[in-house]
């Protein structure tokens, strides 16, 4: 029987918005951070670890801005609470980033991939209900209890 590695995250109906572009702009964000951690576990060289974090971030980044546009059009009364974790969370990549580039990292890329990992997950988890939650009760979507 093959056991699924404890570094890779796969998609269920528990990280769902019921927002397909949300859900589609997550799944991506899902594969973006197993691919580091895959590269990460099989010592892939530090230019192709370091790539992946960048495109990350990147991702992050875009992300955030559509999910804050987004908030605009929804009227969601927590956007400026939302866009700050965002901001935090941007930050502590950035962070990451930097000891990456510092050469600081060397032996803990697995740590760095499965912090990446955690907190971006947890974003989902925790913040990102929230607004789905608020579509749920302003009638916008139905999604089954979780």
């Amino acid at each position: 029987m093959e056991t699924k590695p404890i570094w890779r995250m796969d998609w269920n109906e528990s990280l769902s918005m019921y927002i397909p572009e949300i859900d589609a702009e997550h799944q991506h964000f899902i594969r973006l951070v197993n691919e580091l951690n895959e590269a990460i576990v099989l010592r892939k060289n530090k230019k192709e670890i370091k790539s992946l974090m960048r495109a990350i971030l990147d991702d992050a980044a875009m992300h955030f801005a559509h999910e804050e546009a987004a908030f605009k059009e929804w009227g969601y009364p927590d956007a400026e609470q939302h866009a700050q974790k965002h901001a935090q969370i941007t930050a502590f990549l950035n962070e990451i980033m930097k000891s990456v580039d510092r050469g600081k990292m060397a032996h803990g890329w697995l740590e760095a991939g499965l912090e990446m990992k955690q907190v971006l997950i947890q974003h989902i988890l925790n913040e990102d209900m929230k607004y789905c939650d608020y579509h749920v009760a302003q009638g916008r979507l139905s999604h089954p209890i979780r």
